[in-house]
């Protein structure tokens, strides 16, 4: 009879061991020493309508990369429908690639 218990109690451990893992994996981000993305990437469609209207508009925007890398300035010209040329300050311009951002944001209009 002892030995069955022993047995029952084992398994009983077990269980609550898997139950509390699973709890954990679904419920907590255990990627330590990497910073988790705040925000997921916008749809290109939503890219492309920002980027058409900032470059419109002339705006002074903010672009996240999806590797976190942040620019601000402003587009001043289109290489095709996914590219687009941005002016950083006077003497610095990078392309950027619809596919390469995670968002594109207003800093203000000029």
């Amino acid at each position: 009879m002892q030995l069955q218990s022993r047995f029952n109690n084992h398994q009983f451990t077990k269980d609550i061991i898997q139950t509390t893992a699973d709890f954990i994996d679904r419920t907590f981000d255990t990627n330590f020493g990497e910073i988790p993305s705040k925000l997921p990437q916008m749809p290109i469609d939503q890219l492309d309508l920002f980027a058409k209207q900032s470059l419109q508009n002339k705006y002074l925007i903010v672009v996240t990369m999806l590797n976190e890398e942040q620019f601000q300035g402003k587009l001043i010209k289109d290489v095709n429908q996914n590219k687009y040329i941005m002016q950083i300050n006077s003497g610095f311009y990078k392309i950027i690639e619809l596919t390469d951002l995670k968002s594109i944001n207003l800093a203000r209009s000029i």
